[in-house]
C-alpha cells in the first residue's frame, strides 16, 4: 500500500507545483499587461493598462485623474490648498516638488510630472513616467487626454457632452444679463506683483472665455496670448480692465492695487462691476473645480 501511496503524493506535488506556477505565470503576465502611450514630446512609451498605483506629482492633473477613477497614492501637497481638492485626496501620501525617494517608497506603477520637473529621469527608473507640457492643451484636450491615459475615454465624452450643454446655457444668461460685448478681465495678486491670465491657464479663465465664451479686453488678450498670463504693471492695470473683473483676493486682505486711486477710479470698479474669487480654488481646471467654478461665476455674475 505504501509503495502505491508514494506515487500517487509525489504526482500530486508536482501537479500543485505546476498550477502554482501556471497562476504565478498568470498573475505575471496580468500585471505586465501595457499599452503604447504618445507624449506631448512626440516619443512613445509602454504604460499599465489599467494602473493601480499613481502618483501624481504635477498636481493640476491630480483632479482629473481622480474623477476617472484613478487609483492614486500620492499626490502633490499643493492640492491641499483648494478647498475642493483637500477633500478628495484625505488619506492619499502628499509629496513635495522634489520628493524622489517619497515618490519610490509608495511603489507606483505610474507617474505623472509637468515637462519642466527637473527630476524627470529619476522618476522615470522608479517607474513609467508620464511627461505633461501644460501649455500644449487646452483644457478640454486636457481631459481628453487623462482618458486616453487610463482609458476612460467614454467617460471623459459624457462629461465634456454635459459641460458644454450646461455652460453654453449659462453664457447666454450672463451675456442677457452684462451684454454681448461686455469684456471681462482677471487679475491675481501673488507675492506683491500682480498677474493677469487669458482662456488656458487657470484662475477661471477656461470657463469665463472659452465656455461661457466672455470677451477679453483686447489690449489685455495682446498681453497674456505669448504665455498664457502676464505681469501687469499696477500703474498700468486701468489699460486693461475690462467692463467687469474677477480679481482672486476673496477671502484675503484687499491686495495693494485695490488701495490706489487709480484702482478706484476704473469703470469696472466704479459701476461695482468686480467679482471676487479664491485664488487657491481657482487655481485648478480639472472636473471637480470646473462645476465649482461655473456656479460660482454664473451666481456672481448675475447678482451684479
Amino acid at each position: 500500500m505504501k509503495k502505491l501511496l508514494f506515487p500517487i503524493i509525489a504526482v500530486m506535488l508536482i501537479l500543485v507545483a505546476c498550477g502554482n506556477q501556471s497562476d504565478s505565470d498568470s498573475s505575471k503576465g496580468k500585471k505586465a499587461e501595457t499599452k503604447s502611450y504618445t507624449l506631448d514630446s512626440g516619443k512613445k512609451i509602454d504604460i499599465p493598462k489599467d494602473p493601480q498605483r499613481i502618483a501624481v506629482v504635477a498636481p493640476t492633473y491630480a483632479g482629473g485623474i481622480k474623477y476617472l477613477g484613478g487609483k492614486i497614492v500620492a499626490v502633490n501637497e499643493q492640492v491641499d490648498s483648494s478647498k475642493l481638492l483637500k477633500d478628495k485626496f484625505k488619506g492619499v501620501e502628499k509629496i513635495g516638488e522634489n520628493d524622489v525617494e517619497k515618490v519610490a517608497k509608495t511603489k507606483p506603477d505610474l507617474i505623472v510630472v509637468y515637462s519642466t520637473d527637473k527630476n524627470i529621469k529619476k522618476y522615470q527608473k522608479i517607474a513609467p513616467t508620464v511627461v505633461f507640457d501644460y501649455g500644449k492643451h487646452k483644457y478640454l484636450d486636457q481631459q481628453k487626454e487623462l482618458g486616453k491615459l487610463l482609458g476612460k475615454e467614454d467617460k471623459v465624452k459624457s462629461w465634456e457632452d454635459k459641460w458644454k450643454s450646461e455652460t453654453k446655457k449659462d453664457g447666454e444668461e450672463i451675456k442677457a444679463k452684462i451684454g454681448e460685448d461686455a469684456t471681462v478681465s482677471i487679475f491675481d495678486e501673488f507675492d506683491k506683483k500682480l498677474y493677469s491670465y487669458g482662456p488656458n491657464w487657470g484662475r477661471g479663465g477656461e470657463v469665463i472665455y472659452q465656455a461661457f465664451g466672455l470677451k477679453i479686453p483686447d489690449k489685455l488678450n495682446d498681453l497674456v496670448k505669448k504665455e498664457g498670463w502676464a505681469e501687469v504693471k499696477q500703474e498700468k492695470v486701468a489699460d486693461y480692465a475690462g467692463d467687469y473683473i474677477v480679481s482672486t483676493s476673496e477671502g484675503k486682505a484687499k491686495p495693494a492695487y485695490e488701495k490706489t486711486e487709480l484702482w478706484k477710479n476704473i469703470p469696472a470698479v466704479k459701476n461695482d462691476n468686480v467679482i471676487q474669487v479664491q485664488a487657491e480654488t481657482y487655481w485648478y481646471n480639472d472636473p471637480y473645480t470646473l462645476e465649482y467654478m461655473r456656479k460660482d461665476l454664473k451666481e456672481k455674475f448675475l447678482n451684479k
